[in-house]
């Protein structure tokens, strides 16, 4: 069993805590503000389990999986990068950079041959961490097999609101969006107006034309708005469970799911990312109060 440690990164600019099960931001708040990123009151910290809240990383698989165009059955859930102790890089770390690494030689071939990506995959990733003004979240995924390999991920992004029913979340109004609510998971045309909430809400946008454009959620709770820029991500997911879904989750506590909105990037689906021997992509998201 690995040891749960969880690191406090603090300077004049902000101060975040971060896991080393999962590589896992649990927090992020600029310095004099209450946290951006959310966590409940209340964290899991299990060998198996992925905490509730933060940033999970989504990796090498979104959901139970995506191959050859059709949904498939991997386990565990989300992939295991969420559910495995990353090695944190004491050289690297400083007062604002922190930095974990995973790779593909600590875990099994039947495990590792649920990315369908040949008879070996092997792979290397690295998971860069900026803290300031701003946060920097960034994962890279190098090949370092002999053949091709597919994977999806995301950074699962949990972002602290005063009251969900009463934010809005801009720049996705021109973007065409899959619905995750319903079991035919159509693609739904662009809704030409924010994203809002009275209900479950779980989408995944396709930013095909502006990947990198800025995703804004104005809180006129907290009296801010928080800015997402994602790079390396085709999508975008937007996810509240809503109060029926909220409230009978075993991990968070009475009326927490008002507290949070997600606001991922993804690469998922058909837009997995694919790797040759030797190449590397970086998936990231950074986040600012305005």
């Amino acid at each position: 069993m690995g040891t749960f440690l969880l690191r406090d990164v603090i300077n004049a600019d902000s101060s975040a805590s971060i896991s080393d099960y999962g590589a896992h931001v649990l927090t992020w708040a600029p310095a004099g503000q209450s946290p951006v990123i959310w966590r409940p009151a209340a964290i899991q910290l299990r060998e198996g389990t992925a905490i509730r809240g933060g940033v999970p990383i989504i990796f090498p698989w979104f959901n139970t999986g995506w191959d050859g165009g059709r949904p498939v059955s991997k386990k565990p859930k989300h992939g295991f990068g969420r559910v495995s102790f990353w090695t944190y890089d004491e050289a690297t770390a400083t007062d604002s950079h922190t930095r974990y690494t995973l790779d593909s030689a600590d875990f099994d071939d039947d495990l590792l041959a649920q990315l369908h990506s040949g008879d070996h995959p092997r792979f290397h990733a690295t998971y860069d961490i900026e803290i300031g003004e701003r946060i920097t979240m960034a994962l890279t995924v190098s090949n370092d097999g002999d053949e091709p390999i597919t994977y999806e991920a995301a950074l699962h992004t949990y972002l602290h609101v005063g009251d969900v029913e009463r934010i809005a979340v801009n720049g996705l109004e021109t973007c065409d969006y899959l619905d995750n609510t319903r079991a035919d998971v159509p693609r739904c045309p662009a809704a030409g107006e924010p994203v809002t909430f009275s209900g479950m809400v779980d989408r995944t946008y396709l930013r095909d034309a502006a990947p990198d454009a800025p995703v804004l959620i104005d809180d006129p709770v907290l009296g801010r708005t928080i800015e997402v820029v994602n790079g390396g991500a085709p999508q975008a997911v937007v996810w509240n469970p809503g109060q029926a879904a909220g409230d009978a989750m075993g991990d968070l506590g009475t009326g927490e799911w008002r507290g949070f909105v997600c606001v991922e990037a993804v690469a998922r689906l058909d837009r997995s990312i694919v790797l040759a021997p030797g190449e590397t992509h970086t998936l990231s998201q950074t986040l600012a109060v305005r």
